[in-house]
């Protein structure tokens, strides 16, 4: 993982995670009845981790063979569903967040994480041969 490209990648993951965290603290404080202010923060944080844990996934097995790296990109985003699956568990039921605030939110972000791993993926993807 001390190839230049992984090193971009995860600098662009830290910089999303960050905008998104001042994002949701300007919003929660200037306008507080948008958010329920439960879980925010643990959500972004949630999301956050899963991207990355989806694309450390990615570069692993990215390096290897074509065969072994198909296999990684898949992985890589099962890996990433479950564990946003799992995190909607949590932000929905455990926290009992069910007003259309947090609904929104949990929708931005992950789309917003969705499309920085796919973006991601298919700028390696399209350097390397598969």
């Amino acid at each position: 993982m001390t190839s230049p490209v992984p090193v971009k990648n995860l600098l662009s993951w830290l910089l999303l995670t960050a905008i998104s965290v001042i994002l949701i603290l300007i919003v929660s404080t200037t306008r507080p009845s948008l958010l329920p202010g439960r879980g925010e923060l643990l959500l972004t944080g949630g999301f956050s981790l899963a991207a990355l844990a989806s694309v450390i996934i990615f570069f692993r097995g990215a390096g290897k063979n074509p065969e072994t790296s198909v296999f990684a990109t898949l992985i890589a985003l099962g890996i990433k569903l479950l564990l946003s699956l799992v995190l909607a568990l949590l932000f929905f039921v455990v926290l009992k967040n069910r007003d259309s605030g947090s609904l929104l939110l949990f929708f931005i972000l992950y789309l917003a994480f969705t499309v920085y791993v796919i973006l991601t993926f298919l700028s390696v993807l399209k350097k390397r041969s598969v």
